[in-house]
């Protein structure tokens, strides 16, 4: 009788316990349904790679190195003068092109996509990029994308995939140091 007894009240326990906890596990799967749902609205948000909001910084300026960069609002010119070294002579390097879009990675470094309308050697028509690092209002760090050759890009939409903060250890071998 007891062994009974104990059985059928052990079994209530049970079968209460499991109907509860089937309550609490529906429940709890709303929950992270809900939760999940919230994620992947979240996750197809377009977020800045550094966290850092572009404004389109572009700057102005004459800098001078042993070549020089001329950026306008909406231009760059680019000239380094020829020479020649072990007997070869180099002509003037030029490159010129419409800033298309300036794009930051931090608050002092990014990339400004041009345009080729002019140059020794790009291909006119197509993009490439001028990055830039360390800007102050009298010195900046600027090099032109090269990687075995100049990186272009058919397309502006192209260009913007290319010429990345990502990228720029692929494209920047060498800085110059330019001042006003």
């Amino acid at each position: 009788m007891f062994f009974s007894s104990f059985i059928t009240r052990s079994t209530r326990r049970y079968t209460e316990s499991t109907e509860a906890g089937a309550g609490f596990v529906k429940r709890a799967n709303w929950y992270w349904t809900l939760a999940l749902a919230a994620i992947f609205l979240l996750t197809g948000c377009p977020m800045e790679e550094s966290g850092h909001e572009s404004t389109g910084f572009i700057p102005v300026g004459e800098w001078f190195f042993y070549d020089r960069y001329t950026i306008t609002n909406d231009s760059i010119d680019y000239f380094m003068a020829g020479s020649e070294w072990e007997g070869i002579i180099y002509p003037d390097t030029i490159l010129k092109g419409t800033i298309e879009k300036a794009v930051d990675f931090s608050k002092n470094s990014g990339v400004l996509i041009i345009k080729i309308t002019e140059a020794t050697y790009n291909t006119v028509g197509t993009y490439t990029g001028i990055y830039y690092s360390e800007y102050t209002n009298a010195s900046i760090k600027l090099a032109t994308a090269y990687a075995d050759g100049s990186v272009e890009a058919d397309t502006l939409s192209l260009a913007l995939s290319l010429f990345t903060d990502g990228n720029m250890g692929n494209h920047v071998a060498m800085w110059g140091t330019y001042t006003k």
